[in-house]
């Protein structure tokens, strides 16, 4: 049987490389013109030698894009909004040297936003884009998000933000900074359930003494044992805490330790010690002034030594960086003793007391009179004594409620701006009305603000608007509906040739600095820029010059959802 199997292999082979041989051999049957068989022998290598280089130029295109795409795939998205949703893109930060983003960006945070720019700002930032290749760019690229988040205090957004990069970027600087600042106000739920719902085990001693105390906070005191343990096996150690929570799993009767080392240990000497007393000064942070006033750990009014002037200036201070309440600190004044000859010349007399007792004075002033100019007259010197204070803020709401009660006709002239000033505040009523006789203030301006508006019904309506300018003689175009009209066919929508004449599309006004970054795609940093020079500025006073740049540089980056916010919020009357 064996010899019957090797003779089979042999003659397989046999006959295999019989077969080959055969194959190779060449063959002359229909005498095949050998001139010819050369010829279709060159073209055919001719052809396989452009096959070859086809295909070895699809090749390189192949592993160009799948190298592209493993780069791509390696940086972080990190970010709150879709793209879409503000009008940018994931490579928005691409064409940039990332050090040129982190230089503005460090300015701009360095100044004071209106409202209006940190609107922008937040939402370029947290828009979902790739971050630059470096590792290190990359790390900075993020702290740049975290760092504006940080500066906006926004506690809601921020714990979104978390939550949702938790999986990519676990941000334990972000982190800490947050439960700080929920523990801070008293919201010492909030903090915990957050931490909870992260469900991530931070390497940072202080988000693991956190952890731990949430679990205990939230009676998962079985879990905080467990997590505890854990952790001291790793060789955690910090003797402070470990007594603190010895204690509050009962494992020893009292703890009186304090520490305000941190404002974890701050609280865990207060929840621990119900004796402890924290007595803040100049040098307190604003953190902790806001936990002891959230907590009412802070020295009721009626204790306060009011001869100890340097602890009243300190609650000044507190109360103008919105640590200590307003109306505290006015009840305090109240408590100061003056004659009836003070009170009745007050003018005179607060040249010769100490700036407190003046202020003091000056309040005491305003409570007892009940005649309009008067009441004004020492609210406008009150008010100028924490100016000079550098306390500015400590006197602002119930300057309000003060100037409330009293009518601008009912003042003398001297008095009026300061009141107008005063009792400035936002348009609460923000319902628009729309004046037809003007084009940017007309029902036109609805295509910014709603949705599902038709392009071809706007096309008509501005088509049909023009026609009746154009018939009019007294109507003209100004700057703001030429701003509406170029935005307009920014999105595609047609203005009629016969209509064109009736305005002059205006120079380029952008500086050249914007135009030459929205030129080469730098969209991350021409908004930068743009952030930048807004500054302080509400949008809707900026002149219509200014105005007309901006809107027709988001126009050109079709950057459309900021554009028409801007443009609802700036063009309508507002009644």
């Amino acid at each position: 049987m064996l010899n019957k199997f090797f003779i089979n292999i042999i003659i397989f082979l046999f006959s295999t490389l019989c077969l080959y041989v055969y194959a190779n051999e060449p063959v002359d049957i229909w005498s095949i013109d050998k001139k010819k068989d050369s010829n279709i022998s060159e073209i055919s290598n001719i052809e396989d030698k452009n096959n070859k280089s086809e295909s070895i130029i699809i090749q390189d295109n192949l592993i160009t894009n799948v190298k592209e795409d493993q780069i791509k795939m390696k940086r972080k998205i990190v970010g709150l909004y879709d793209p879409e949703e503000n009008g940018f893109n994931l490579e928005m930060w691409n064409n940039t040297d990332p050090k040129n983003i982190f230089e503005l960006s460090k300015k701009i945070n360095n100044m004071i936003l209106s409202e209006d720019a940190k609107n922008i700002y937040t939402k370029l930032l947290l828009t979902n884009s790739y971050s630059p290749i470096k590792k290190s760019d990359e790390k900075s690229f993020l702290n740049m998000k975290s760092d504006w988040l940080i500066k906006s205090r926004n506690t809601d957004l921020i714990k979104e933000y978390l939550i949702k990069n938790i999986d990519i970027e676990p941000n334990e600087q972000l982190t800490k900074f947050l439960l700080d600042e929920l523990f801070s106000i008293n919201e010492n739920k909030q903090a915990c359930e957050f931490l909870d719902e992260l469900n991530t085990n931070f390497k940072d001693n202080y988000l693991i003494k956190f952890s731990i105390y949430c679990l205990i906070y939230l009676k998962k005191n079985e879990q905080a044992s467990i997590r505890y343990d854990l952790e001291k096996e790793l060789g955690y150690s910090d003797p402070f805490f470990e007594k603190k929570f010895q204690y509050l799993l009962g494992y020893i009767s009292n703890s009186s330790d304090t520490s305000d080392e941190s404002l974890l240990n701050l609280h865990l000497s207060f929840v621990t010690n119900k004796e402890y007393k924290y007595l803040p000064n100049d040098k307190t942070s604003k953190l902790y002034w806001r936990y002891l006033s959230s907590n009412n750990f802070l020295e009721s009014v009626n204790k306060i030594d009011i001869e100890d002037e340097n602890q009243i200036s300190l609650l000044e201070k507190a109360t103008h960086q919105g640590n200590y309440q307003e109306l505290d600190l006015l009840n305090l004044y109240k408590r100061f003793q003056f004659s009836v000859d003070q009170l009745l010349n007050i003018e005179q007399e607060i040249q010769k007391i100490s700036t407190i007792r003046s202020r003091a004075l000056l309040y005491q002033g305003i409570l007892l009179s009940k005649d309009p100019n008067t009441v004004i007259k020492l609210s406008k010197l009150l008010k100028e004594s924490f100016i000079n204070n550098e306390t500015p803020n400590a006197f602002n709401n119930e300057l309000k409620n003060i100037l409330k009660n009293f009518e601008l006709v009912d003042l003398s002239s001297d008095l009026t701006e300061f009141y107008s000033k005063s009792i400035e505040q936002e348009d609460l009523n923000n319902d628009i009305k729309f004046n037809n006789k003007i084009l940017h203030q007309s029902k036109l301006v609805k295509y910014f603000g709603e949705k599902n508006i038709s392009n071809k019904k706007i096309e008509k309506d501005l088509n049909n608007y023009l026609k009746k300018i154009k018939k009019s003689k007294k109507n003209y175009l100004i700057t703001k509906d030429i701003i509406l009209i170029e935005a307009m066919i920014s999105d595609g929508i047609e203005v009629k040739e016969e209509y064109k004449n009736l305005y002059n599309s205006k120079e380029n006004t952008i500086p050249i600095d914007i135009q030459v970054l929205i030129n080469d795609q730098e969209i991350g940093m021409a908004v930068l820029r743009l952030i930048e020079i807004i500054g302080q500025d509400k949008i809707k006073d900026l002149g219509s010059e200014t105005l007309y740049f901006l809107i027709n540089a988001l126009n050109q980056m079709n950057i459309d959802p900021i554009r028409n916010e801007i443009l609802y919020n700036v063009l309508p009357l507002r009644a």
